[in-house]
């Protein structure tokens, strides 16, 4: 029986001690390493064996930075919550992380981007057309993790999960293409923009959560109540990913401030502020965001203004605050384990 664990509210201890943190991430970068290599051994001397380890990182030319691996470190949280072993846990953690990163190789072609983590991007060093067959190679690479140690695992389980793993990929695709459509559309209403980060975003960190839960033996029942509220908390991040793409600096983003907005990206920001009463900062926002063509420095300027007029920002910090909660409904509905529901929502206050 799984018990829920009582823990004040005000509680918010990371479950993983930063240091027994830190040699985990360690290990998971040294065992993403191995199975990128032992995996792409089978394309000899492809071009994608290049690709894919220049997009990583590795080899000669390491990167100084990478992402923050959030999915995969939420996975671990779940599966010890639930009583799995890092073992256990592990290929699906690796097999998260290959299909997020073939999402993001994609989708830097898709939006022009040049650099990633201050390294020109797959597309940007070997074209297009190598980018999206090396992305497409990572999302195979993702399958092949999951399944690489079948006989270990009950073949039932293993369905539910590599089930649970197309279903987000699915659901990925589904909203990145509300994302660009939405760079040539006149309106976006606030559903239309929840329908993108839903898919785009928060679908995969539902799938961390649920096969985090999975992997340590849960029932489908319980992992998709742990989805539940990894969606929740992955809404919360995309809208506070909004706001830093919308007033943070180029060393929080990577990226000139404002870029998003040039590009007539929808983000939490601008959605609210449009799906406001007519005001003179709503209709410098709306006319500018009506024209199908990127936006000019000056126009950036004056749509960030009209943002901080309409209060924008406290609107999406109390959004992410909802969806905060909304989570630890979930948690109390399902009697999730109360460690790691603290843990995860303590990951998120800490780097979003």
């Amino acid at each position: 029986m799984h018990a829920a664990r009582l823990l004040p509210p005000s509680d918010f201890t990371i479950a993983v001690p930063a240091a027994s943190d830190a040699w985990l991430l360690e290990r998971f970068e040294r065992a993403l390493e191995d199975a990128v290599t032992s995996a792409l051994g089978a394309a000899g001397d492809s071009p994608i064996v290049e690709q894919v380890r220049w997009h990583f990182g590795l080899g000669s030319e390491r990167a100084a930075r990478h992402g923050k691996r959030l999915r995969p470190r939420l996975l671990f949280l779940i599966a010890r919550a639930e009583g799995g072993t890092l073992d256990d846990a592990f290929d699906a953690a690796l097999a998260v992380e290959l299909l997020h990163n073939y999402s993001l190789v994609h989708d830097d072609i898709e939006d022009g981007d040049e650099l990633r983590h201050g390294r020109p991007t797959v597309w940007a060093r070997f074209g297009s057309a190598h980018g999206i067959n090396a992305g497409d190679s990572m999302c195979a690479l993702s399958y092949l993790t999951l399944l690489r140690n079948s006989s270990s695992a009950p073949p039932e389980r293993l369905a539910s999960m590599t089930r649970v793993l197309h279903a987000a990929n699915l659901a990925m695709c589904a909203g990145q293409a509300y994302d660009i459509g939405f760079e040539t559309a006149g309106a976006v209403t606030m559903d239309a923009y929840l329908a993108m980060i839903d898919g785009k975003t928060a679908s995969l960190f539902g799938a961390a959560c649920t096969l985090g839960a999975l992997s340590a033996g849960a029932d489908e029942s319980r992992a998709a109540a742990y989805g539940e509220l990894g969606r929740a908390y992955g809404r919360a991040f995309q809208i506070r990913d909004d706001v830093r793409g919308t007033w943070g600096s180029r060393e929080e983003t990577g990226k000139a401030r404002g870029t998003d907005i040039a590009r007539r990206k929808w983000s939490f920001p601008i959605a609210w502020a449009l799906a406001g009463p007519p005001s003179a900062a709503r209709d410098a926002i709306a006319a500018r965001y009506a024209r199908a063509e990127a936006l000019t420095a000056d126009d950036v300027a004056a749509i960030v203004t009209a943002l901080d007029v309409l209060g924008a920002r406290c609107a999406a910090e109390a959004a992410c605050s909802e969806q905060s909660g909304a989570a630890e409904r979930i948690a109390a509905q399902h009697r999730l384990d109360r460690d790691a529901v603290l843990a995860v929502r303590a990951r998120f206050e800490l780097v979003a």
